[in-house]
């Protein structure tokens, strides 16, 4: 219930402040004292300030506040801001994000600040670059910097596989992989690998898609097709790793040879430099090769303005002062990013340097993702189709073609989402209150009518004077209790009664993220999100994972907390209190600190586990990696996690067991085994009652492990929960009726399960006694 109560509260605050907000109105800025506030993300958002003081030397009475903000929170963090009106007046976005918070009207239009400017103007930037920042027409975000994707390959692993240059096409790419491609020790097993792709990461994929001339809005075209088999046959022919040997590290991989080219960006370039200097003169960047065209991802990060910014005029003068050629080059120094502006790319740090120029000639032709709101969701559905065909057995051309005319079907109804039918919600919740009204007018009209006409109508009203009146001194009384209470009322109200209630009327809506922006565009459609859930694969994927884990975790995890009390319960066992803590950590340790250690525990190369299996002659599993063994992976580390919160519960249970009921059963000659089964069980009875309840309420609503150790799932939705589904679609897909309707969903599941639960345990408890 924790997390239902989670996600309620969450989204009925955001509606609430979308609900209360008043945008801001921009007024003039002042000559002098003017407190600019700019925020950026990670490394960014630390060495900015350099750039502030320079802005605030030229610019005497100007005072520049940065804020530096963690990657990960950063799009929860601009949402709250954005949708609670106050935002910064400057701010860093991510190029995918552009879409999104222009549909909530977060940006202010720049074209006329653009018209005027002598600065800034398309043509001294990449005209991929500048596309991010256009959103159905309007320029929102200014480029701040790039970055794109090459193709990093071992030179002196070439020229001993007799390869004479750089993969320029399609064929020559297939070519070098074959050439690189070993079996050293003669086992049938691929020991060197021609090239790293990865499974499911459509912004690797998609530049393919893009080089055969397909686009991603056509999934079923024979293009996209042809690029999506091309990709997927580097696995099929072994000629990129997948399993166990994908998980290994990159720099130890491309050190070693265990493959021989990627596909990255410019940080590569330092990174390599700084982590692989053995490797200095035998390696090298190339352009992405070529089919019909070359094309490659472009992304970075643009500049915006917010609407609610009350210093417009200030905010343009600083992005017109980051986007000048000399500052450009000073970031890039200072940053190692890659300049927006073209005429930076002729300094000497850039032009002389034999990597960084390729990736200033492929910026030449470069491509962006579409700039709509829907990206995250349709960029998941490309992922998952990856995963699909490249890890399923079933690869043949009917399964890809019948997998590809579904995803487009999905691609069409994301983007058509926010056209559904139904009606308004405002109109929706007038019409209803009207009828309340009318009903209750009819009744007191029919209450009153009946009155007139009976004949002792004068003593009823007497009768019904003296109970009101009894009634209302009743209540003087009672107004100091009411009083004590009123402040739990409230706050319950408001972060209990409310929520739930707003959060089931929002699920009988098509609330997403066009109504954050307006809610004019939310519509009452009713229990077709109800509908929805149960017609959907992914649920009942997620919900058969989330019943899996609980079947097996909850007894597992009893079993392990339940023999661990027995035994610390034992008077011969020393060190209690070590152990007790020892076993305890876990519970109170972090999820990512936990990750971590079980990221290790399960690496198919390195990890412990499978050097145990290896050194007793069993097979190695790629734990997280196959969809066989990742639920199971994640059952164990749960149960680790977590016995030692239900061992502490156990201790307190078998303490409060009378030890007359042991001795008694000693001397009717019971053994270790009898004195566990009658009398440790039968005590432990409403313990265990309790500790199954409380466990499998948390295991149903699993989340942190899929979200940090799978990512966020996979591989192929084997790790996926009702809780991190509910997740996705609120707040990653912003389908917030759909998530609602997916909570409520999840309740049901929970309430049923513990309802039985209790039933059946009084009824055997009733047997018993």
């Amino acid at each position: 219930m924790n997390a239902i109560k989670s996600f309620n509260t969450r989204l009925v605050s955001l509606f609430l402040l979308t609900a209360v907000c008043i945008p801001s109105i921009s007024v003039p800025c002042r000559a002098e004292n003017q407190v600019l506030t700019v925020w950026a993300m990670g490394e960014e958002g630390v060495r900015i300030s350099a750039m502030a003081r320079k802005f605030e030397q030229e610019n005497p009475g100007v005072t520049v506040v940065t804020q530096a903000i963690p990657w990960d929170a950063a799009h929860e963090k601009l949402l709250t801001v954005v949708v609670g009106g106050l935002p910064p007046d400057v701010s860093q976005m991510g190029t995918t994000w552009m879409a999104e918070f222009a549909t909530l009207k977060a940006f202010e239009p720049l074209d006329e600040y653009i018209g005027k400017s002598k600065e800034i103007q398309k043509e001294k930037f990449f005209s991929g670059s500048w596309d991010t920042g256009v959103v159905k027409g309007k320029v929102f975000g200014i480029p701040w910097y790039v970055d794109t994707r090459l193709l990093f390959y071992r030179k002196d692993l070439f020229a001993k596989a007799g390869i004479t240059h750089e993969p320029k096409t399609w064929a020559e790419l297939k070519a070098a992989c074959k050439a690189l491609q070993k079996d050293e020790n003669g086992d049938g097993k691929i020991d060197r690998f021609g090239i790293a792709l990865p499974v499911g990461d459509w912004g690797v994929f998609l530049p393919f898609v893009w080089q055969n001339g397909g686009d991603e809005f056509h999934p079923a075209s024979p293009k996209y097709k042809e690029a999506l088999e091309f990709y997927a046959s580097f696995f099929k022919e072994n000629l990129a790793p997948s399993g166990r040997a994908a998980d290994i590290d990159l720099f130890q991989a491309f050190k070693t040879g265990f493959y021989s080219m990627f596909i990255s960006g410019p940080w590569m370039v330092e990174l390599i430099e700084k982590e692989l200097p053995e490797l200095e003169g035998k390696w090298g960047v190339a352009a992405m090769p070529k089919k019909q065209r070359g094309t490659s991802f472009v992304g970075g990060c643009n500049l915006v303005i917010f609407k609610d910014s009350k210093k417009k005029e200030l905010a343009w003068k600083f992005l017109e002062f980051m986007s000048r050629t000399d500052n450009q080059i000073e970031w890039h120094k200072m940053l190692k990013s890659l300049p927006a502006v073209k005429d930076a790319w002729k300094d000497s740090s850039l032009a002389d340097h034999a990597m960084l120029k390729v990736f200033g000639q492929q910026m030449e032709d470069v491509q962006s993702p579409p700039i709509v709101p829907e990206w995250e969701q349709i960029a998941s559905q490309i992922n998952t189709v990856m995963e699909s065909v490249i890890l399923s057995p079933h690869g043949e051309a009917e399964h890809i073609d019948e997998l590809l005319a579904d995803h487009e079907k999905k691609i069409n109804d994301s983007v058509k989402s926010h056209e559904s039918g139904g009606i308004r919600v405002d109109m929706f919740l007038y019409t209803a209150l009207t009828m309340l009204c009318g009903i209750l007018f009819l009744y007191f009209f029919i209450t009153n009518k009946i009155w007139m006409t009976d004949r002792t109508g004068e003593r009823r009203k007497a009768e019904r004077a003296t109970q009101s009146l009894a009634f209302f001194n009743e209540l003087k009384k009672s107004v100091p209790g009411f009083l004590f209470v009123l402040p739990a009322v409230i706050i319950l109200s408001l972060f209990l009664f409310i929520p739930i209630l707003a959060s089931f009327m929002i699920s009988l809506t098509d609330w997403n993220i066009y109504g954050l922006a307006d809610v004019s565009h939310i519509n009452f459609i009713g229990f077709k999100n109800y509908s929805k859930v149960f017609h959907d694969p992914i649920f009942w994927k997620s919900l058969w994972n989330t019943l899996f884990f609980t079947a097996a975790g909850v007894p597992f995890t009893i079993m392990l907390s339940l023999l661990c009390a027995v035994v610390l319960n034992e008077k011969f066992v020393r060190w209690k209190t070590f152990f007790r803590t020892a076993y305890f950590l876990p519970v109170v340790s972090t999820i990512v600190a936990v990750a971590v250690v079980w990221r290790w525990i399960y690496n198919p190369e390195y990890g412990i586990l499978n050097y145990l299996l290896k050194s007793v002659g069993l097979p190695e599993f790629n734990w997280l990696s196959d969809p066989r063994t990742a639920l199971a992976s994640l059952i164990l580390m749960a149960a680790w996690k977590n016995f030692g919160y239900n061992m502490i519960i156990f201790l307190a249970g078998l303490q409060s067991i009378p030890e007359a009921l042991y001795e008694s059963a000693r001397i009717d000659g019971a053994n270790v085994w009898q004195l566990f089964i009658h009398v440790t069980l039968p005590g432990l009875r409403p313990t265990m009652i309790f500790v199954m309840v409380m466990s499998t309420i948390g295991y149903l609503q699993f989340f942190a492990e899929p979200y940090v150790m799978t990512n966020k799932g996979g591989p192929l939705n084997s790790t996926m929960s009702i809780v991190l589904y509910m997740y996705n679609q609120g707040f990653k897909f912003f389908q917030l009726g759909y998530a609602s309707a997916l909570a409520y969903v999840l309740f049901g599941i929970i309430f049923l399960f513990t309802f039985l639960q209790i039933r059946l345990r009084k009824a055997g408890f009733e047997t018993a006694v």
